[in-house]
């Protein structure tokens, strides 16, 4: 590997916001070490806009039947596979919330007391862009800002790590970018320089002679580039440890074959692997369900990125088992929800509010924030399912009970946070 072809390997691996953007862009990278806070983070990112609606449907709601005539999903039924799977306890209104049959995999989960649901979060006069979406959600802000709330996470709280945080993505995440230097690989196993062990192992101890000298703090591009360098090697040299083909599941658990579940595999090998992983964010696309969205099927678009979503959550959880479990919480989130009513194609157009899941040991399970309604006056906007929970007070509520972070207000800057419960 030649320089030119390092330098465009350690731009595609790691990333930060601009150094004019931020103050003290380039913290270096904390000392290598093991356990860090002793507690994980997995976000996962459902890219594309969710329908909540047929995720956690709202079958006691009579609206919802007069709105979605061609997708809706019937109410529970046990002789019906296509029908809703009811959430019955933990405080849940009886008779009026059930899962989308393709999430099935979650009721374990739920019967244990471990699932948050909350089906209307969302924040005021949210856009129906994808990418402001994104970006506004992954800010912790409901404006986008140049970095993200779990990047200020790891910044207004310092912890020692081999590896605090990781994105398996293609590109980092909006939510880790800033001040702390984050890799990002969409799998392992291709994390590599692509030389043999002997010759990378030699590079990496030159290249880390070479980042480790002081740079000029004056020039703020060479301390941006020292900064990059050292979080590359540090983190190559990790993971040049961690052999994904090696790893095999507890307790029976079977992840998809997709990328999704190969990421969720490798976030379970890399927390047994005790190098202080403390924050993995990943994405699973195909949410944008304008057309062929389908109800309870299995052959419905939504259905089966549902499946794969359940099942991956459900293999994680069975795979870390209940002591490492009691340490991690997963939570998920997307954009914006869809439409109240279906459109003449069969799916659902961008909405406002949607469901986000929050699992986990210490997490308590249940249904959280009231429900706004689907009735003619109760929409927003005369289209959307309206919100009943700011979707900064659920981060704000892992931030603080989970990650054990009280400087709530430097993660999630110009928010009070007012807290759930879900921990």
């Amino acid at each position: 590997m030649n320089r030119r072809e390092f330098l465009r390997f350690l731009a595609s691996a790691s990333a930060t916001t601009a150094a004019v953007a931020l103050t003290n862009p380039l913290r270096p990278r904390l000392a290598f070490a093991q356990n860090g806070s002793g507690k994980t983070l997995v976000v996962i990112f459902q890219r594309g806009g969710n329908d909540g609606l047929n995720s956690v449907v709202p079958f006691g709601d009579p609206d919802y039947y007069v709105l979605r005539d061609r997708i809706a999903i019937s109410p529970p039924n046990p002789n019906d596979p296509t029908a809703a799977l009811a959430l019955n306890g933990f405080g849940a209104p009886s008779n009026f919330f059930g899962l989308h049959p393709g999430l099935a995999a979650l009721l374990p989960i739920w019967s244990a007391g471990q699932l948050a649901v909350l089906p209307a979060t969302q924040y005021p006069n949210a856009t129906q862009s994808h990418f402001d979406g994104q970006a506004n959600i992954e800010s912790g802000a409901d404006s986008a800002t140049l970095d993200g709330w779990l990047n200020r996470h790891l910044i207004t709280l310092p912890r020692p790590a081999a590896l605090r945080a990781a994105a398996f993505e293609t590109e980092l995440p909006h939510a880790l970018r800033g001040a702390v230097v984050v890799s990002a690989f969409d799998d392992i196993t291709n994390f590599t320089t692509g030389l043999p062990d002997g010759q990378q192992d030699a590079l990496l101890t030159d290249l880390g002679r070479l980042y480790s000298q002081q740079p000029d703090n004056a020039k703020a591009y060479r301390a941006l580039v020292a900064g990059s360098g050292q979080a590359v090697i540090n983190d190559l040299a990790v993971l040049s440890g961690i052999d994904p083909s090696t790893y095999r599941p507890a307790n029976g658990a079977a992840y998809p074959s997709s990328a999704y579940g190969t990421q969720l595999r490798q976030v379970a090998q890399l927390i047994k692997a005790d190098l202080g992983l403390e924050v993995a964010a990943l994405s699973i696309e195909g949410w944008d369900t304008h057309s062929s969205q389908g109800g309870g099927e299995t052959s419905g678009q939504q259905a089966r990125r549902l499946l794969d979503f359940a099942t991956g959550i459900m293999a994680l959880w069975t795979d870390l088992g209940p002591a490492l479990m009691r340490a991690v919480t997963v939570m998920t989130m997307t954009e914006f929800g869809r439409t109240a009513a279906d459109n003449d194609s069969g799916g659902t157009d961008h909405g406002h509010a949607t469901a986000w899941f929050v699992a986990g040991g210490s997490v308590r399970g249940g249904i959280y924030g009231s429900w706004p309604g689907l009735s003619a006056q109760r929409l927003y906007h005369g289209r959307y399912l309206d919100h009943s929970i700011d979707f900064r007070n659920v981060m704000g509520d892992v931030v603080v009970h989970h990650l054990g972070n009280p400087d709530v207000a430097d993660v999630l800057p110009g928010f009070t946070y007012q807290p759930i419960g879900l921990i």
